[in-house]
């Protein structure tokens, strides 16, 4: 806890002058327009709570992966479990996913990202694909569907010219290197952009490697000034070994070790993906506009597991259309949202014994077919400085399981319809002035189970798991001004049927549903513009704040013959507080700080083991080097601490083997050249 006071006090010292300092010419914070709720208007006006991370502030952080940048947005948690191996939490909804990206709904480039059984393979992009994050926190039912999390809208088509060859190479610790290429070329009406990335990695710990291949062409066809067609292919080839969970023994012993059976069974994740899709924007006057985006998905998967091993295809489709109409009546503003999104996916899995990592004797084989449908409509009324919202969406999911080869029984098959929810939310926001607004908003929301949970690794059928359901209360606060920008949110949510995992003796993790919980949380981020001139060796310093607290506890949970009620929410720790402070110096040299901090973090439903509350310090450094050649030498450093801390907890696991160890100490050297 002494870093952490060192730190804040050096903060206080660097900025207190600063502040109070008079500059003649105040530097104006960027105001970013985002989607939201509402389409295209700008962060500080929208009543919800939404944070954004843009490709400037991406750029200030490690190229190889996005989990510090991503941890520096309140309320918002990405955790990597393996080298690639993501798992992204939104106010703490990672309670349910022992991997993967689950109760969160992502979008890329505008197309469906998430599958239809509700999980998401971020993995499939890197840091290339990931260079835009706008992320709407809680319940977005109204326009999105089911999800409890939140909503991630990623994007990188450029938003603006760019060089036609850009190459950027950089490697460090562990022997990772990354090699990037990419580029926009513009011609007549098209605008193309194409990237090629390859990863490699050998890991911090034991059978941790990771080698990742990614290609991606995205074109814009501008037919008019009305009417827009956008095209996009990504190819990912991915690799990489999961080393396992540790218990605390082997944990405080060696960090770096894989967890035993993990390298002799070759446990590890083998995939090619193909991700395609088609959008179509167009503007009818001033008052109608249309988008509608198609998307496609073939995914070929191979897993072997210490117990087992899973082979899958995975063919996906997916189409997302809305019609927005604004019109003024009477000094009342009304804008209309409808549409639709359906996805469809006709998958098959099969599990195998694994023998020396090798494929075995079939186990059971299914044909899997998911259908999810969901209608919505929103609208919103403006008069004077008040703006009403009014959403509410209908959701239809239905999960097939034909079992065509059992070795342990007979095949089988297996429907789930599950009822239609609708979803409602209501919110109301007060302008008080440009930079001054107040939101208040109540939000119905579910998040069905996913495949993966309803049918498991050892093949079970979870016949009896139910959508987790919640209301949301929110109150929140935006100050945007020329120097400092506020999103402050208070929230309480009421869930229904949370979904919980435990694991068995044989290791394989399974799902309940724990009765209530409540959750009551605040979340504030600052952004602030401290120093601003273009004379002088220091030209800039700005700093962006986050903190989160978080009192989430069981209501009504028993276990067997225990009773949970009232303990704190496993995997949700009560305070993470993350700060940067950024340096631009010289014209020409940039300093980026980045100091974390996450509170102990219950790892059991009990509430007797906890996680160990850890500190990081992270630094960035990027130069620009002088001349005709546009050459950014960058480098940094991460966990300078060197502390010893998990980063992806295993909740509830069996035999203790809670933990999943971070890199220590590391640090990385690269180049940015573009024409």
């Amino acid at each position: 806890m002494h870093k952490f006071l060192l730190l804040l006090i050096s903060i206080s010292i660097f900025s207190s002058p600063l502040w109070s300092q008079e500059i003649k010419n105040d530097s104006i914070l960027e105001v970013v327009t985002v989607t939201g709720f509402n389409k295209g208007e700008q962060i500080n006006k929208q009543s919800a709570p939404i944070a954004y991370l843009s490709p400037k502030e991406l750029d200030k952080f490690s190229p190889l992966n996005p989990v510090m940048a991503w941890n520096t947005l309140p309320g918002v948690n990405l955790e990597q479990r393996a080298i690639a191996s993501y798992r992204v939490s939104i106010r703490g909804s990672s309670i349910r996913s022992p991997f993967g990206v689950r109760d969160v709904k992502v979008y890329w480039n505008g197309l469906p990202f998430t599958e239809a059984n509700g999980s998401t393979a971020l993995n499939l992009l890197s840091n290339t694909q990931m260079q835009e994050l706008e992320v709407v926190k809680g319940p977005a039912g109204s326009l999105f569907g089911a999800g409890l999390g939140g909503v991630m809208q990623i994007s990188n088509f450029p938003s603006k010219e760019e060089s036609p060859l850009q190459i950027q190479v950089s490697g460090g610790s562990f022997n990772q290197l990354n090699v990037g290429l990419k580029g926009q070329i513009k011609s007549g009406k098209w605008t193309t952009f194409y990237a090629v990335d390859h990863q490699q990695n050998d890991g911090y710990r034991d059978h941790n490697e990771l080698d990742r291949q990614n290609y991606q062409l995205s074109s814009r066809y501008q037919i008019n000034e009305n009417h827009q067609l956008d095209f996009h292919i990504l190819y990912n080839d991915l690799f990489y070994e999961i080393p396992g969970g540790l218990n605390a023994e082997q944990f405080a012993e060696d960090p770096t070790q894989a967890r035993a059976g993990s390298e002799p069974q070759n446990s590890s994740i083998d995939q090619r993906t193909v991700f395609y899709g088609v959008g179509y924007t167009s503007f009818f006057g001033e008052n109608l506009s249309q988008s509608t985006h198609v998307a496609g998905t073939y995914t070929w998967f191979q897993n072997p597991f210490i117990l087992d091993y899973k082979e899958d295809q995975n063919r996906e489709v997916a189409l997302r259309h809305q019609w927005t109409y604004d019109m003024n009546l009477n000094q009342f503003d009304w804008q209309w949202d409808a549409g639709l999104e359906w996805q469809h996916a006709d998958n098959s899995a099969n599990n195998y014994g694994n023998v020396n990592g090798q494929k075995d004797t079939i186990r059971f084989a299914d044909d899997l077919n998911i259908d999810r449908k969901l209608f919505f409509l929103q609208t919103q009324i403006g008069y004077q400085k008040w703006e009403l919202t009014l959403g509410l969406s209908s959701n239809l999911l239905q999960y097939n399981v034909n079992r065509k080869v059992n070795a342990f029984a007979e095949p089988f098959e297996f429907n789930r319809n599950f009822d239609n929810e609708v979803i409602p939310r209501i919110a109301l926001k007060h302008q008080w002035s440009p930079s001054n607004m107040t939101f208040a908003s109540l939000s119905e929301g579910f998040s069905s189970p996913t495949l993966d949970e309803i049918r498991t690794n050892e093949g079970s059928i979870n016949r009896n798991l139910q959508a987790e359901k919640g209301r949301t209360y929110e109150l929140g606060h935006k100050y945007y001004g020329k120097r400092l920008q506020l999103d402050a949110t208070f929230f309480y949510s009421a869930l229904r049927e949370t979904i919980t995992t435990y694991t068995n003796e044989d290791g394989v993790v399974l799902f309940q549903n724990a009765g209530a919980t409540n959750q009551l949380g605040t979340e504030w981020g600052v952004t602030a513009n401290w120093y601003d001139s273009p004379q002088g060796f220091i030209n800039q310093i700005n700093s962006r704040t986050s903190y989160n607290f978080y009192q989430f506890t069981f209501k009504d949970y028993q276990k067997r013959e225990e009773d949970y009620s009232g303990n704190l929410l496993t995997g949700v720790p009560q305070h993470t507080f993350n700060q940067t402070l950024n340096f631009a110096m010289a014209q020409r040299l940039n300093l980026n700080l980045h100091y974390r901090f996450v509170s102990e973090t219950p790892l059991t439903d009990d509430n007797e083991i906890f996680a160990d509350s850890y500190h990081l310090l992270n630094v960035n450094i990027d130069f620009k080097v002088l001349g005709s050649l546009k050459i950014n030498l960058f480098g940094g450093m991460e966990n300078i601490f060197n502390n010893t801390y998990s980063l992806g907890n295993d909740l509830n696991a069996f035999g203790g083997r809670f933990y999943q160890p971070a890199p220590g100490r590391n640090f990385y050297l690269g180049a940015k050249w573009k024409l």
